[in-house]
């Protein structure tokens, strides 16, 4: 972009736009501007490096393990740490803004923590599993995160927390809900929220809401305990959560595909609808009893979705009129609807929940041709297609009727599409 602006100033003299005076001064200003595309990089290969160099060492002491004495073997563990904490000392006491080296020696630091604590454990033969470890060396990695202000950290972080989530409430079922998750998850909110404010459009922002995105999709399976028939609604509820935060100014500020939460709403809300159009949810939520409910974790944790969701469309009702949200974000009320007439009479759930997705499907078309946006109106498509596929399975209509319902929905995606096309380059000049 720097370099156009440069080709087009003679034309902007020429012209008479600009005087040499102020072309100069546009010079000088972009020659002595860094390019942010360079500085990424950078920032990505110190990254990278701090990453190889750390497992390279790796390597090589545990090639050699058995034949160092202990001294050598605390030295090896704490090294690394101390050369790490070295550096990022320098760095805040020179107030370096050289980005790289931040990140770098923060993921370095990261790393040698973990090695630390590994070596140390092992030889002072001191017991814990694998969840303690991922737990102890997360809450150690936290204030280098807020200390150093590092993104990569963060990240990493994040993919942390989550394993250990995946460790305590999945594979050691018996742990109980994963409160230590939703702690370390709160005490790294700040930092997230902070890179929101103030680097809303970076790359590193936009990759945090997709890391935070999954690891909450991820780890909201380990409060299934007593009613697990709740968990669908917790997800729902979720999503649709996820579907009224995507459409807040804060993150909907770039292009759709950058925009993780209305995303992973969308995809996740169609996902659970087109699993709720088939019979074996309905039948065996109208053999349980609401009593069997009451002062369950996932009771509590669908309320609380709920209070969430009721806030957040609050807060963008405030910025969005109500004529343009997406269709999406009526998921919830719809599904509440849905689920309680489940509890009472499944059959008719399921028909209507059949009838809302091609609703919602005929919807999204309308609205990506609204907006001439050629992804919407193919993912309305999308759904309609995977609904009828979903009805193949369990319906008795002949393969002559499904295979002209296919080739009708083909026909739609090509009339469509062309239609579309068609209409855009009539409209350029």
């Amino acid at each position: 972009m720097r370099d156009s602006i440069l080709q087009d100033l003679d034309e902007l003299l020429q012209q008479h736009v600009i005087t040499e005076d102020e072309a100069n001064r546009i010079r000088d200003y972009y020659r002595q501007k860094p390019q942010p595309g360079n500085n990424r990089l950078v920032i990505i290969f110190g990254v990278l490096g701090s990453l190889l160099v750390g497992m390279g060492l790796v390597l090589i002491i545990a090639h050699n393990w058995e034949n160092l004495p202990k001294p050598v073997k605390l030295g090896v563990a704490l090294l690394p740490l101390l050369l790490g904490q070295v550096i990022c000392g320098y760095l805040l006491w020179k107030n370096s803004s050289a980005r790289a080296w931040r990140e770098g020696a923060s993921v370095f630091v990261v790393f040698a923590i973990a090695t630390a604590i590994s070596i140390v454990s092992q030889v002072y033969h001191i017991e814990g599993d694998f969840g303690n470890f991922l737990f102890v060396w997360m809450l150690l990695t936290l204030p280098i995160m807020y200390v150093m202000q590092s993104s990569a950290v963060s990240l990493l972080f994040w993919i942390g927390i989550t394993w250990y989530a995946c460790e305590d409430g999945y594979f050691h079922f018996d742990q109980g809900i994963v409160i230590k998750y939703w702690m370390l998850a709160l005490a790294s909110a700040p930092f997230y929220w902070q890179l929101c404010k103030k680097a809303v459009r970076s790359n590193a922002t936009v990759l945090h809401h997709w890391f935070v995105a999954a690891s909450l999709v991820i780890t909201l399976g380990t409060f299934a305990r007593d009613a697990e028939e709740l968990m669908l609604p917790a997800y729902m509820f979720l999503f649709g959560a996820f579907v009224l935060l995507g459409q807040l100014p804060l993150f909907n500020n770039r292009g759709l595909f950058t925009n993780a939460y209305l995303i992973t709403g969308s995809f996740g809300s169609i996902v659970l609808l087109l699993m709720l159009s088939f019979d074996w949810y309905w039948e065996e939520l109208g053999r349980k009893t609401l009593t069997e409910w009451i002062g369950s974790p996932e009771l509590f944790l669908c309320i609380g979705l709920l209070v969430i969701s009721a806030i957040l469309y609050a807060v963008l009702l405030r910025h969005v009129n109500i004529r343009s949200l997406l269709s999406k974000s009526y998921v919830i009320p719809a599904f509440i609807v849905l689920f309680v007439m489940g509890v009472y009479n499944p059959y008719s759930a399921q028909v209507l929940v059949n009838i809302f997705i091609l609703i919602l499907a005929i919807y999204t078309i309308r609205e990506g041709a609204q907006a001439d946006h050629l992804g919407r109106m193919n993912y309305g498509l999308m759904i309609l297609t995977l609904l009828i596929i979903c009805r193949f399975f369990d319906t008795d209509l002949s393969f002559v009727v499904r295979g002209l319902l296919f080739v009708m929905v083909g026909l739609g995606f090509f009339a469509m599409n062309y239609r579309m096309i068609k209409k855009r380059k009539e409209q350029q000049p």
